[in-house]
């Protein structure tokens, strides 16, 4: 009689798992388009608070304060990736300052959320590297070019832009990945 209350335990686990992977999924691709429109409106900095304390949020629910660490390193690679591409000249950001010296506050949020998708959404990827670094290539270009149509993004050198997009993808989402995967062993054999 046990088992079969076992058994019906671990599909309730494995259902609430999925939900929480399209919550999770659905709830990023949300968050890129207010941080579209953040852009548009001059919204950056709010933008940035909302993510801020939706991250909070996250991290106190989701996956434990022990990952509070990981998931602002990620956010913070990625920053540093997007300031790169800044910096040098492949990438532009509409209705920021002329002069601005980093990437703007709208940009920095959408790293931030991007970061909580590592350890849930995307946690089947950490350990596949190849297909990361492909993914990477394809949907960060995809991203950009979508950010681009919608005004707030402009890629000013056609095409080494998009290829400096795709190389920074390949190279960013498995090392991303990477990091929090060697987070969860390590706190893994903490618990052991």
């Amino acid at each position: 009689m046990g088992q079969p209350l076992f058994i019906l335990k671990k599909i309730r686990l494995k259902m609430a798992s999925n939900k929480l992977i399209i919550f999770n999924f659905v709830s990023f691709q949300l968050l890129w388009w207010l941080c579209m429109y953040a852009a548009k409106t001059g919204l950056g900095g709010a933008m940035l608070c909302m993510v801020a304390l939706l991250t909070l949020l996250h991290v106190q629910w989701i996956e434990g304060w022990q990952q509070a660490l990981p998931l602002l390193i990620t956010a913070l690679t990625g920053c540093i990736f997007d300031q790169i591409g800044y910096v040098s000249g492949w990438v532009t950001f509409a209705y920021q300052s002329t002069g601005a010296a980093y990437i703007p506050y709208w940009m920095i949020a959408l790293w931030l959320a991007f970061a909580t998708t590592l350890n849930v959404s995307m946690r089947w990827l950490q350990h596949r590297q190849l297909l990361a670094a492909m993914l990477g290539a394809i949907f960060g270009p995809l991203a950009y070019l979508g950010a681009q149509q919608l005004g707030v993004v402009g890629l000013p050198l056609w095409p080494q832009s998009l290829i400096w997009i795709a190389f920074a993808w390949a190279v960013a989402l498995p090392l991303l990945l990477w990091i929090r995967s060697r987070f969860n062993q390590a706190e893994l054999i903490n618990h052991i």
